[in-house]
Parts: C-alpha cells; sequence; structure tokens
C-alpha cells in the first residue's frame, strides 16, 4: 500500500482527484468539454489544447517532431501504472481521454495563457507538456501499448477502427500489428439492442385466481384495472414517440383515477405484482430498449427469408437503435420502456402503490441474489460440457440483468422524496438531515448482501445490481455511516481488481472488467462525492476483499462475455463512436482495410429458403403456446430439453465415437502387421486414420435426431402431471423433440469431426506405446519384472491407507489417536514395492498417490503427524522426520512415472502449516529443498520463484520476516547440513543463548 500511495503522490492525484502535470489537467478539461461526456470545469488559466471541431482540418501528426520524448515517456508510464493498479476511479474515462488525445486534430491557442513556453528551458521541468499534436499523439500511443490487455477485449468494431487509424500505424506499428491480429482472431459479436411488443403478461392462476382476493368485488376491480393498465400501456406505445406528446397530460389523470380504485392491500399487493412482471418482460434487456431475453418476440426478418439476413438485421439494428449513451459516464436514466414505468410512478403519487412495491423488489432481488445458479464441473479438453455450459452463461445473465433492472427502480423508488437538483445549500442543514435519516432504516440491507456476495466468492452477480441501486441515491446518502461503509467496501474492491493479475484461482478477466467498469460509472455519478474515491488506506474499513476465487464460487466462472459487458454497459460503445468520428472527419485517408460493399437484390423470391421460414415460424408457435399455459410448463420444456441435449452429446460419444475408434484400432492393427514393428511415421498413420473414419461422424446427426425423437416424449410425460390434456401434453412433447434436436445437433455439427480425430489420436498413442521393440524393454519400462508375482497391494488400498493419515493429521482428533513411525515407513514402502509393480496401477491412480505423497511430506515438515507412544513424544524425532523424506525423494526419482507436484509443497497453504508450529523449525524444509536439487527433482530457479511468490500472501509479520531469512538463507548457503534451526535463529540468527535454550 506504500507503493500505492507513492505512486499516487507522484502523479498528482489529491483529494480533488488526478492530475498528471499542469498542462494535462487542462488538457483534459478542455477534451471533455468538448465530448459528449458530462462538462467539466473550465481552468482558469490554459495552454494551447488539442481541438477535435470536425470543421478543422487535422494536422499531421510527426514522431519526428515530439518534443520532452523523455519525459512523455516517463509521465505516460507513471499514468499507465495508476491506470493498472485502479488508482484512478474510472478506467473507461481514461481510455476516452487518451483516445481523445490520439484523435485531436490541431492546437488551438486557448485566451490570457499564462503558461508561455520558455525557450531556455525546453526539456526543463518547468516548461508544460502537450505544446503539440505529435506530443499528444505519442503520448496516447505509449499510454495505449500499456493497455493493450484492455483493448483486445474490446468489440470487434473498435479494434477494427483502432487498427485502422494512421496516426496509430506511424507512432507505433508493432501495436498496430496486435491490434490487427486481435481484430482478426476476434469472434465476439456486440448486438444491439432491438425494441420490445408491449406483451401482456399471461394469467397466473396460482396468485390471481379468485381465492386470493377477499370478496368478488376486489376481484372484479383488479381485473378492470389490469385492463386499464394495459390501456394506458398501448396509448404509451402508440403516441409517445410523438413531437409534443406529454405523459402527465395525457395519461396523468387515468392513472391517478386507477390508483384511487385499489383501496385494500391486497389489490394493491396483486397489482404491484403484475407491474413487476411487466416491467421484467418489457424490460429486462438491455437498456430497456431491446428483445425480451427468455423469449424474443416475432421478427419480420425471420419471415422473410431474405437471402442476406444478416445485413437487413444489422441495418435494422443501426435505425432503431440508440446513437449515443450520453458520453463515457452518462448520468442515470430510463431509456425505452423503462421511461414508461418511471413516469407512471411518478404520475400515480400513491404512498401504498410505492411501499408495496419497494416490498416486492426487495423480495424479489434477495431471491434472485440468492439463487443458487448451476456451474458446470471442470471441463475435459473436449468440451464436452459446453451444450451444458451455454445454457447455465445464459441464465446467468437473465438474473443478472433481471436484477440490475429491479434494483434500479428499487433505489428510484426509495430515494423519491429526498432526491433534488443540488445538495443541502449549508453545513447545519446538512447536519440536520444527516441527524434525521440516519435513523431510517434502508429499505434494503445492501450491506450484508454485498459482504455475503464477497464472501462466497459471487461479486460478479451483486455488485452489478447493487451499483445501479445506488446510482439513483440522493446527495445525503453517501454521507450517511450505513451506506459510507458500502461504498467504502466498494471502494476497497475497485483497488483489489487489478487486471494484470492472472493467477490460477483470480476472478476471471472479463469478469473483473464488469466490475470495474460499472464501478468507475458509480464513482462518476454527480451525487457521490469527489473525494470518496482518494481514501488514505488507513481510513477503509478492515473487510478483506478476497479476488481469489474459491472452487465453488461464480467469480472464478468464465459468466461474463463481451456481449453481457456491453450490455450491461453500453457506454464503452462511446470509444467506438469517438475513433467513428475521427474516421468520418478525417480527409478520406483510410490505411486501413478497404472493404466492398455488395449492394443485395430481391432477385430471389420470399419462398426462396422455407426452412429458415419454417423454422421462424415454428418458434413463434412455440412462443405463443407457452404463453396461454403455465410457467412451469415451459421450465419443465426447456429442461428436458437441454438435459436430452446434453445426454445425445455424451450418448454419441459412447457408441458411435467409440465404435470409430475401435475400427482405428484394428486398421491400425493390420498396419503394424503389414509395414512391421515400426509402423512408419505415427503423424502419418493418424492422418490417413483420420481421413477414412472422420467422415462417417456425418451419421452422428441422423443418430442424435433418432435419440432426441426416441427420449424426449417420454421425459415429457414423467415430469408433466398426469391431468395434462392430451393436445397441450403432444404440443410439449413436440416443441421438446425440437429443442433438443436443435441444441444437439449444433454442438455435434461443430464438434464431432475434433472429438473424433481426438480420440482416434488417443487410441495410437496408447498402441503405439504398447507397441515397444522389444516385449522386455516393454516390461522394462512398466517397471515390473519378469519375475514379479504381483504380490503387491492394490492402489485403491495405498490410497485410502495414505488419506487416513492425512485426515488423522489435518482433521479433529481425539488425544489417543495417532500413528507410529514404523507405520509411516511400512506404508512408504508399500507404496514402493506397489510403484515398482504396475500390473494393477492406471495413470489417473498414479497421479493422486503423488499428489497425496506431496502433502505427506508437507505435514512431515511442519511437523503436524501425531505420534503414537509415550506422552513425552506427541512429534517424529528428527532423525525418523529425515529418513521419512528420504524415502519420499527416492519413491519420487526412482519409482513414479507420471509428473508428482512438487510445487505444492511451497503452496501457502502448506508452509502456512509452519505458521501454527510452536515453535518454529525449518530444518526440515530446507533439508528437503536442497534433497530435491541434489536429486534434479526440481531446480533451483524453480525454488527460489515458489519462495518468491510466498510473500505475496499474507502472513503475520514475524512469520514473513522468517520466510525473508528462509529465502536468503536457501541463496547464500545452499550445501550447508544441518544444525537445527528455529524460528528465533531466523529473525536473531547470533543469538546462541535461545539456540542453547532450545
Amino acid at each position: 500500500m506504500l507503493e500505492e500511495r507513492n505512486i499516487r503522490k507522484t502523479c498528482g492525484y489529491s483529494s480533488a482527484g488526478p492530475s498528471l502535470h499542469a498542462g494535462s489537467t487542462q488538457l483534459r478539461s478542455k477534451l471533455l468539454q468538448q465530448s459528449p461526456a458530462p462538462a467539466c470545469p473550465t481552468p482558469e488559466s490554459g495552454c494551447p489544447h488539442p481541438s477535435r471541431t470536425g470543421n478543422l482540418t487535422a494536422e499531421p501528426a510527426d514522431p519526428a517532431r515530439v518534443s520532452s520524448r523523455e519525459r512523455l515517456e516517463l509521465v505516460a508510464l507513471v499514468y499507465s501504472s495508476c491506470i493498472a493498479e485502479n488508482l484512478v476511479p474510472n478506467l473507461f474515462l481514461e481510455l476516452f481521454f487518451v483516445l481523445q488525445l490520439l484523435t485531436a486534430r490541431r492546437m488551438v491557442a486557448a485566451k490570457d495563457s499564462d503558461l508561455e513556453p520558455n525557450p531556455g528551458a525546453v526539456d526543463s521541468l518547468e516548461s508544460p507538456l502537450f505544446q503539440s499534436v505529435h506530443d499528444c499523439v505519442f503520448f496516447a500511443v505509449q499510454v495505449l501499448e500499456h493497455q493493450f490487455h484492455v483493448l483486445s477485449h474490446l468489440d470487434k468494431g473498435t479494434l477494427k477502427l483502432l487498427a485502422e487509424n494512421e496516426r496509430l500505424l506511424c507512432f507505433s506499428p508493432v501495436l498496430q500489428g496486435h491490434l490487427r491480429a486481435a481484430y482478426e482472431g476476434s469472434v465476439a459479436k456486440v448486438s444491439l439492442a432491438m425494441p420490445p411488443s408491449a406483451q401482456a403478461v399471461s394469467f397466473q392462476p396460482e396468485t390471481d385466481n379468485r381465492a386470493n382476493f377477499s370478496s368478488d368485488r376486489a376481484f372484479h376491480t383488479f381485473k378492470k384495472q389490469r385492463d386499464v393498465f394495459y390501456e394506458v400501456l398501448r396509448e404509451w406505445e402508440d403516441r409517445h414517440e410523438e413531437p409534443g406528446w406529454d405523459f402527465e397530460k395525457g395519461l396523468g389523470s387515468r392513472i391517478r383515477a386507477m390508483m384511487s380504485q385499489l383501496s385494500a392491500a391486497c389489490s394493491h399487493s396483486h397489482f404491484v405484482r403484475l407491474f413487476q412482471k411487466q416491467l421484467l418482460q418489457m424490460c429486462q434487456s438491455p437498456g430497456g430498449a431491446g428483445g425480451t431475453v427468455l423469449g424474443e418476440a416475432p421478427d419480420v426478418l425471420n419471415m422473410l427469408g431474405a437471402d442476406k439476413l444478416g445485413r437487413l438485421r444489422r441495418l435494422q439494428e443501426r435505425l432503431v437503435a440508440p446513437q449515443s449513451s450520453g458520453g463515457p459516464c452518462p448520468p442515470p436514466t430510463f431509456p425505452g420502456c423503462q421511461g414508461f414505468f418511471r413516469d407512471f410512478i411518478l404520475s400515480a403519487s400513491s404512498f401504498q402503490f410505492n411501499q408495496h412495491l419497494m416490498d416486492s423488489l426487495s423480495l424479489k432481488i434477495r431471491e434472485l441474489n440468492s439463487l443458487a445458479l448451476p456451474q458446470p464441473e471442470p471441463s475435459d479438453e473436449d468440451g464436452e460440457s459446453d451444450v451444458d455450459w451455454q445454457g447455465e452463461r445464459r441464465q446467468f445473465a437473465v438474473v443478472l440483468l433481471s436484477l440490475r433492472l429491479l434494483a434500479k427502480f428499487l433505489g428510484f423508488v426509495a430515494f423519491l422524496p429526498y432526491r433534488g437538483p443540488e445538495p443541502p445549500p449549508t453545513r447545519e442543514l446538512q447536519d440536520t438531515i444527516l441527524a434525521l435519516r440516519s435513523q431510517v432504516p434502508p429499505v434494503l440491507d445492501v450491506r450484508a448482501l454485498l459482504q455475503q456476495g464477497l464472501r462466497a466468492r459471487r461479486a460478479v452477480l451483486t455488485v452489478p445490481w447493487l451499483v445501479e441501486f445506488l446510482s439513483l441515491a440522493d446527495h445525503i446518502v453517501p454521507m450517511l455511516d450505513y451506506y459510507r461503509s458500502v461504498f467504502t467496501l466498494l471502494l476497497h474492491l475497485h483497488r483489489s481488481l487489478v487486471l494484470s493479475k492472472e493467477n490460477e484461482g483470480e476472478m476471471c478477466f472479463l469478469n473483473k472488467l464488469l466490475l470495474l467498469a460499472v464501478l468507475g460509472w458509480l464513482f462518476q455519478i454527480p451525487t457521490v462525492p469527489e473525494d470518496l474515491f482518494f481514501l488514505e488506506e488507513d481510513q477503509l474499513d478492515a473487510f478483506e476483499v478476497d479476488t481469489v476465487a474459491s472452487e465453488h464460487g461464480l467469480d472464478s466462472m468464465p459468466v461474463v462475455d463481451q456481449h453481457l459487458l456491453y450490455t450491461c454497459c453500453p457506454y464503452i460503445g462511446e470509444l467506438r463512436k469517438l475513433l467513428a468520428s475521427w474516421v468520418s472527419g478525417s480527409s478520406g485517408r483510410s490505411g486501413g482495410f478497404v472493404r466492398k460493399i455488395t449492394p443485395t437484390t430481391t432477385t430471389t423470391g420470399l419462398g426462396a429458403q422455407p426452412p429458415r421460414t419454417t423454422q421462424g415460424l415454428q418458434a413463434q408457435l412455440a412462443q405463443a403456446f407457452f404463453h396461454n399455459q403455465p410457467p412451469s410448463l415451459r421450465r419443465t420444456v426447456e429442461f428436458v430439453a437441454e438435459r436430452i441435449g446434453s445426454n445425445c452429446v455424451k450418448h454419441i460419444k459412447a457408441t458411435l465415437v467409440a465404435d470409430l475408434v475401435r475400427q482405428a484400432e484394428s486398421l491400425l492393427q493390420e498396419q503394424l502387421v503389414t509395414q512391421g514393428q515400426e509402423g512408419g511415421d505415427p503423424a502419418q498413420l493418424l492422418e490417413i486414420l483420420c481421413s477414412r473414419l472422420c467422415p462417417h461422424g456425418a451419421q452422428a446427426l441422423t443418430q442424435g435426431r433418432e435419440f432426441c425423437q426416441k427420449k424426449s416424449p417420454g421425459a415429457v410425460r414423467a415430469l408433466l402431471p398426469e391431468e395434462t390434456p392430451a393436445a397441450v401434453l403432444s404440443s410439449a412433447e413436440n416443441i421438446a423433440v425440437g429443442l433438443a434436436t436443435e441444441k444437439a445437433c449444433a454442438w455435434l455439427s461443430a464438434n464431432v469431426t475434433a472429438l473424433i480425430r481426438r480420440e482416434v489420436k488417443a487410441a495410437v498413442s496408447r498402441m503405439l506405446r504398447a507397441q515397444g521393440p522389444e516385449p522386455a524393454a516393454r516390461g522394462e519400462r512398466r517397471g515390473c519384472s519378469r519375475a514379479c508375482e504381483h504380490h503387491a497391494p492394490l492402489p485403491s488400498h495405498l490410497i485410502s491407507e495414505i488419506k487416513d493419515v492425512l485426515s488423522l493429521a489435518v482433521g479433529p482428533r481425539d488425544s489417543e489417536e495417532g500413528v507410529s513411525p514404523e507405520h509411516l515407513e511400512q506404508l512408504l514402502g508399500q507404496l514402493g514395492q506397489m510403484l515398482r509393480c504396475r500390473q494393477f496401477l492406471c495413470p489417473p491412480a498414479e497421479q493422486h498417490l503423488a499428489k497425496c505423497s506431496v502433502e505427506l511430506a508437507s505435514l512431515v515438515v511442519a511437523d503436524q503427524i501425531p505420534v503414537l507412544g509415550p506422552p513425552a513424544q506427541q512429534q517424529l524425532e528428527r532423525g525418523q522426520a529425515r529418513r521419512l523424506l528420504l524415502m519420499l525423494v527416492s519413491l519420487w526419482k526412482e519409482d513414479f512415472q507420471v509428473p508428482v507436484p512438487l510445487q505444492l509443497l511451497l503452496r501457502p497453504r502448506n508452509v502456512g502449516l509452519l505458521a501454527a508450529a510452536r515453535p518454529r523449525e525449518w530444518d526440515l524444509l530446507l533439508f528437503l529443498l536442497r534433497e530435491l536439487v541434489e536429486k534434479g527433482l526440481m531446480g533451483r530457479m524453480e525454488i527460489e520463484a515458489c519462495l518468491g511468490s510466498l510473500h505475496e500472501a499474507q502472513w503475520p509479520r514475524d512469520f514473513s520476516e522468517e520466510l525473508a531469512t528462509l529465502f536468503n538463507l536457501f541463496l547464500t548457503e545452499p550445501h550447508v547440513p544441518q544444525p537445527q534451526l528455529r524460528a528465533c535463529e531466523l529473525v536473531q540468527p547470533n543469538r546462541g543463548t535461545v539456540l542453547a535454550q532450545s
């Protein structure tokens, strides 16, 4: 943290915000004033600043005319370090600023400038920077080179515009080449939003029937109000885009009249449920302006069946989608259909409705936030679980978008009574308001939910909706103690999300990028105090924020893709618009790709593609069918389709692919018999076999369709109630068959050929390894001699025995429980016997035994194994421990034929066992490390790297000092045997008295 504070001071960070240099601060203000971003204060005194006015001719930028090159490189390095260490509030705002410098057209002199450059101090520290377009472009390119890991995850259009920029090509051809490669390798697509139709929420018999109302009058009143609500919604949909039309004048009186009739509490509850479901149905997609996530609305283009459907769809997106999101840091808004629900709440002006709505929103947020989202098991190389993972990622996106929408409206309603355009004018009034509002409990305990999300490694789900909730807060909220602690936690999380750290177990890169984007946007909202981000480290709460994701946390799963990132943060697209404006305003020169636009015609009839038209109509019919059925029916059909599709892939692998592998083995055996033992080049053999067998993969689609048609109807019938009408059951079965077939065939058509090649390659490798030059050589390689009688214990028995010892050492135990040294030596002897007789040993079992042996060595080094014997002897003697370690080293060196994960010895969890020992003794660890080096099992550089990485973990101060001393001791005295070293000797090696006493 001290280094972080020094970097911040070096860059000129203060409570007012970041600044690089006097000249660059004014430069930044000028640029942001000319951008679509919110206006920044105009500096009192200025210098020549870049102008991006479209009517100015762009001045050519020349690398040879850059002044103060070394100073600019240094400033760019420090500035990039601040961005990389999250010492700036908003990552994408900084990138926007840098791209503005890259695309500056020319320098325009500011009036009343008092920063005239001194001719005698051209390269002195007093001369201002950024005095020319050349300096601005050079600085921007230097920063972009340091931020390439972020740029490579932008959308394909932005990468294309960057790679085509002639200034970037002129100043850094290497970076331009990297960007071009990233563009060509990018497969992610970001689709703009499409407006939905106001489709009504279907009738819910579980909650909307007569039994849920107090009287017939209340029931019929609710039905009338439901009809009025949809009449209002239809009228808004038809007229809200008309010039001069006003929501309050057109619909306000009808809404208030409708609300006045909802007198009973149960009526409010039913109407709020309808309001919330309609909100989710219409606005769950990006910005409330997109098609529904759970089911897309009917698409006219699908019905046309045009030959170039993709081009027409992109044209539709460009014509309908909004052109700007309000700059790189737009204020909270309610775009699209969200505006209807916001105006409805404002026009209703009903305290009862608002209270019921807050209760319902809070309950739904808690329910979705605690939803146990399915997580895939670690997938193998063939990507077999991809067909499952696609559905789970889609489910995460649905839940996240729903949470953000609900939290946004909860914040809007909860803070509505306090919201105003300006903060309190006087300090006395502010203190009075703070004293009053500090007694009001929060509408939702967001602090507890945030802490739970951080501990459960679900920050990627919790933080985005919490940001939406806080973005609607008024000026007083960040000053309240409760919410200030929430902002402090978010600030601590923001500083810990360093993108350059990509260690194993860390949060996924795009997950981090999403959190940084939403948090950066929150810190720039006007209601959030500017000095909040620049709190000193000692002012932060002590709650630990750990970005290392657990095995079962969402943070470690790649649940965020590029499309979801741009959906939650549409303002990132401002980078692309900024670059596009430079291209459109340039003088026609473009050093990038030249794209030929081919006009399309309508020579093919509208019915030229019946399969696509039929598929679109079937999807629409399925949507209409589910709309008139209970939601449970749809969930059941989708569940059956998901599982049958996954089982179909596994069935094809177990039948068709397995048969092809057996054919490959037979063909290879014939080839080996024909050509002799050598059998030719293995790569050539593999290509021959694959060329013969891969075409048979086309049978997978036929077999997959048959499997889905056979299994899906039975699964639907088993899960649906017996009282389901025959017509409904038949339709559900047909839809399940279609969905399952679509999922399975899509995966098989894309992956079955690669799957066959991989399985055939594995079979060829197995057979070639088994076919040695001589039987004796094969027996010698296996480690089992001809005279072996195979009396070694079974691997499963040894695994169980070693696990018993490990569980006895690390788990809770009685005082009389323990293990004798003789039993440990006998156990290692049996392990060596089994490794030499490999009759029943398979590679997975050998790998597991290797890992268990390393864990056992860690416990021996840490002296954590309870020993049976006299009361005075509860631990292994030094001689016994060294004998056990030597036996393990011998097994690792001579008997194991799989890689032994020796790096686990220096993992923080295993080294941390020494922290609990009193007194700490390090001689066994040094002894083991030197033995590993002498036997060639680990290199000195590898051990030094592992020891160096241990310093990054959080240790007690005394333990950290001992680790540093151990590291130095290993470097300086690698071959000194003996003597016994305790903790006191590592910290103070000259205290002989302590050594004698110990």
